[in-house]
């Protein structure tokens, strides 16, 4: 390069403390502060590696989902495709607590730290700048069942409705719910795939949609003479699902030959009608069956309810029900619900009254100092105890903490706040001059309140490490703090959360009182409400007593469970 005497000495000084800054001043220098701050957020976030394997024989699964998942950002999705060795990573992951899930077509949904098809997973915990790799997920392939559906004379039948049905916990009470479902085809045949091991009940009813829906005046049948119907089956031949076989599926499995033989019986009607008490237009009218206790189910929303609102439901078989109707009307649905027993005759002169939804006022009462999880809390009463679920009612918290709760009806509804932190509990809930000590509101015609909850952010914490025999931390197993005895019909107590990848849990948010804390092996989610689950494996549990704002460490030992008779490894 030419420079123009007395120009050579400036360049080389110039030249040389541009190298003597880039040797000796530290990394960034110069840079804007939002420079430095993004480029400090991009060395907090993580990567998390790993490959995806059949569990039979650890071969790779190319094309498997792996998505995490995190509560306090719902916007945006953090997933992965493997490729065809397996392998997957995700990149530039904010910090932060998150659920991990592997999908692919023909196998078994997994999440990190899940032990068994429909246990929990285990929380992952991403600090800043963590490199998580060599993440290992055995996928087992999905099990099959098949079989037909013969009539009372060995005829096939189409479009009978097969479910495949797994035991829950609701409420405290053993249930069942639907979990797969599939139909007969021209054949009688059916398919229900996707299946992870366990037991399964399944089902077989024919739709309301394919009975021929006569009125009895012209069916020349008797008033009270019990008529022969098809009645929804449990394999292999029983009229509840506590009575049924199950079907034990394993691995990859596909079990033949589950046919069902439709079942004729004594069916009786339902005769009544539906008012609707308030103002309307012209809307539409729909009347839902739903079976309580072991039958469980929906038994269609086809029954007809007649211009001047009378209906009548045919072939109902003996058992407990719960009557749901619907009258949606310009964009707006209300409903009424009304529980039958059908012994051994037709019921007459049934009434549901479809009210205008009340509107009860009410605030919120902080002990101490308030605590959001984020900017807006609200009140919510959703159902309890119903077969159908009901509506809820939503009340958002508005100036001096005051809300309404909108369009509520008849039913018992559970009390909870939402949007508070985890620290929060809720100390009482009253209905005018009365306390609700379950936090349960009683719905009646006519009730207006006001509701008074009163919430205290200083709910006491319980942290610690769950270990097995062999003193290894155990990811994925759930941990739950179960209150004294006289107090267990308080279920808003119970208190449960899983273990992360590190076997740590934190309780947070109990109420002052005494709990015993357990780590169950393979424990149901909701089983710890049940009594008679308690009675049998509730012995070796960590007795605590807890106040407002105590923070505690308690380490646990896993407990095996003493009977487990509904589970399938």
């Amino acid at each position: 390069m030419y420079l123009p005497n007395g120009r050579i000495g400036l360049y080389c000084f110039v030249t040389a403390s541009i190298l003597v800054a880039g040797l000796f001043c530290p990394a960034g220098w110069g840079q804007t502060g939002a420079e430095a701050g993004k480029r400090k957020a991009e060395d907090e976030t993580c990567t998390v590696s790993g490959i995806v394997v059949r569990s039979l024989d650890g071969g790779a699964l190319k094309s498997a989902t792996v998505q995490l998942t995190t509560e306090s950002d719902r916007d945006h999705h953090i997933a992965a495709k493997t490729t065809a060795d397996g392998h997957f990573q995700l990149k530039n992951v904010p910090p932060g607590q998150y659920k991990m899930i592997v999908t692919r077509n023909g196998f078994v949904t997994r999440e990190y730290g899940q032990k068994k098809a429909g246990g929990p997973g285990a929380t992952l915990t991403l600090r800043p700048g963590q490199k998580l790799t060599d993440l290992v997920f055995k996928l087992a392939r999905a099990g099959v069942i098949t079989g037909k559906v013969f009539d009372g004379d060995g005829e096939p039948v189409s479009n009978v409705s097969i479910e495949a049905m797994r035991q829950v916990y609701k409420d405290g009470r053993k249930n069942f719910e639907t979990t797969y479902s599939a139909q007969t085809n021209d054949l009688g045949e059916y398919r229900i795939f996707g299946l992870g091991p366990g037991r399964y009940v399944i089902a077989a009813e024919l739709p309301s949609w394919e009975h021929v829906l006569m009125d009895r005046e012209y069916s020349g049948a008797e008033k009270g003479e019990g008529e022969k119907s098809y009645a929804k089956i449990f394999y292999p031949s029983a009229l509840d699902a506590a009575s049924a076989s199950s079907v034990v599926v394993k691995e990859g499995e596909e079990i033949p030959s589950i046919d069902i033989l439709m079942r004729e019986v004594s069916a009786y009607r339902v005769r009544g009608k539906v008012e609707v008490l308030f103002p309307h237009k012209e809307g539409t009218m729909q009347l839902m069956v739903v079976g309580r206790g072991q039958r469980g189910g929906s038994f269609g929303t086809q029954e007809l309810v007649k211009a001047d609102g009378t209906f009548e439901i045919p072939e109902l078989v003996p058992g407990e029900y719960t009557l749901i109707a619907f009258f949606f009307d310009q964009g707006k649905v209300t409903l009424a619900e009304e529980d039958v027993d059908v012994v051994n005759q037709d019921i007459d002169h049934l009434t549901l009254q479809i009210t205008p939804g009340t509107e009860v006022p009410g605030q919120l009462i902080w002990d101490g100092k308030p605590s959001l999880a984020g900017e807006k809390a609200y009140v919510f009463a959703f159902p309890t105890g119903s077969a159908f679920g009901g509506q809820g009612g939503i009340g958002y918290l508005e100036e001096n903490n005051q809300f309404v709760l909108k369009e509520m009806h008849p039913g018992r509804f559970q009390v909870n706040v939402v949007g508070v932190s985890k620290d929060c509990y809720i100390q009482q809930v009253k209905l005018g001059e009365t306390v609700l000590p379950d936090h349960v509101l009683h719905m009646k015609r006519g009730m207006t309140g006001p509701l008074e909850v009163t919430v205290s952010a200083k709910g006491a914490r319980v942290e610690g490490v769950v270990s097995n025999d062999e003193t290894l931390s155990v990811a994925g197993v759930w941990v739950v703090a179960v209150p004294e005895e006289n107090k267990r019909e308080m279920r808003f107590l119970f208190k449960g959360v899983t273990t992360d990848q590190y076997g740590h849990y934190e309780l947070r948010g109990l109420a002052p009182g005494k709990y015993t804390i357990f780590a169950w092996d393979g424990v149901e989610e909701g089983e710890w409400e049940d009594p008679d689950f308690l009675k049998a494996n509730a012995a070796k549990g960590v007795a605590i007593e807890v106040r407002d704002g105590d923070k505690k460490t308690t380490d646990l030992q896993l407990i095996p469970l003493e009977t487990k008779a509904s589970q399938v490894e």
